[in-house]
């Protein structure tokens, strides 16, 4: 009967070496997801933040319009300047009247901080009908301005 004691005794040790190993197991894993849960946030956060910095570092204006009428087409040269804290990248420029729609896609549009960026685009305006002007730059900031023909 002794020995049949000692049994129970040692039987009772190795479970709750099995449970106690288990419950430590369980929590290293925990602790380990919940940092990299933790670390993918905290980068998305640093991301959304600096871009959001610089989007409102950047500032353009657009500087000056003018329009052209030469024998074969009408064109609108326009004129931008960078006076933010930051270069930008402008990728695109929309003219949009009640009458046409004109998207131009800009693949040197790089300006540097106090910079200026110009170009001419082809397009049929008119006197009468305003111009409205959208400025996209890569981080998706639009500028805007209304213009009417001459």
């Amino acid at each position: 009967m002794v020995k049949h004691a000692k049994r129970r005794a040692l039987a009772t040790v190795v479970s709750t070496g099995i449970l106690l190993s288990a419950v430590a197991i369980m929590g290293s894993v925990l602790v380990a997801w919940s940092n990299s849960i933790f670390a993918a946030e905290q980068n998305e956060i640093t991301a959304v933040y600096s871009e959001g910095v610089n989007k409102l570092n950047e500032f353009l204006v657009i500087e000056h319009v003018w329009f052209g009428n030469e024998t074969s087409s009408r064109f609108i040269n326009v004129t931008l300047s960078n006076v933010g804290n930051v270069g930008l990248n402008v990728t695109k420029i929309t003219l949009d009247n009640s009458v046409d729609k004109t998207d131009l896609l800009i693949t040197d549009g790089g300006m540097a901080r106090n910079d200026d960026f110009s170009t001419e685009i082809t397009y049929n305006w008119t006197t009468t009908d305003p111009i409205k002007i959208t400025i996209t730059t890569e981080k998706g900031v639009l500028y805007q301005d209304y213009v009417m023909g001459p």
